[in-house]
């Protein structure tokens, strides 16, 4: 039987409960979440656990790190794994959620949608002036710059996608306050 598994998320700035909740779920079969990868999550098989998972999203320093883990920690909440700005937590069923307010949560997405929007406008600009070197150009470099233009634009639609979910989920928020 295999020890290690990937699992596929559905997308953070889409539907991070429902990531969590499969999480949770596969935690009480046993696969314990060990790490970040590509689209999703490595896990591992070990002992079943009743526990809830929560992200956080913040870039730290290096003298941040021990400080900002032991905060959570102090609420009851257990580092798992961090990639990046991604930072997972566990707790018992039951404890408070890291983000247990609209402000906060709204304060969240915010470091989230940063570095997507910059990902947005670099993309966008590039994928402009990509299409007008199509129309502009002849020959090898039409065939070249329609190529790099399909590249661009395939990276540039998921950034659109996913900083239109982080916005969608603001405005939502938003509303109740």
């Amino acid at each position: 039987m295999a020890r290690r598994r990937y699992m596929l998320s559905e997308g953070l700035a889409f539907l991070p409960e429902k990531d969590m909740e499969k999480l949770r779920k596969k935690s009480l079969q046993g696969w314990r979440p060990k790490g970040f990868w590509l689209f999703g999550y490595k896990l591992e098989k070990g002992d079943p656990e009743d526990v809830i998972f929560s992200i956080d999203y913040r870039v730290l320093q290096q003298d941040e790190e021990d400080e900002y883990f032991a905060m959570f920690e102090s609420a009851g909440w257990t580092h798992v794994c961090s990639e990046g700005m991604f930072h997972m937590f566990k707790a018992e069923k039951g404890t408070t959620p890291i983000y247990s307010d609209v402000i906060s949560s709204m304060d969240q997405l915010d470091r989230v949608a940063d570095p997507i929007r910059a990902v947005l406008m670099f993309g966008g600009a590039l994928t402009t002036a990509l299409f007008l070197l199509t129309i502009f150009t002849y020959g090898l470099a039409r065939n070249i710059s329609r190529l790099a233009f399909m590249l661009s634009l395939a990276l540039t639609v998921p950034a659109i996608m996913t900083y239109s979910a982080i916005f969608y989920r603001k405005w939502k928020m938003g509303r109740t306050i």
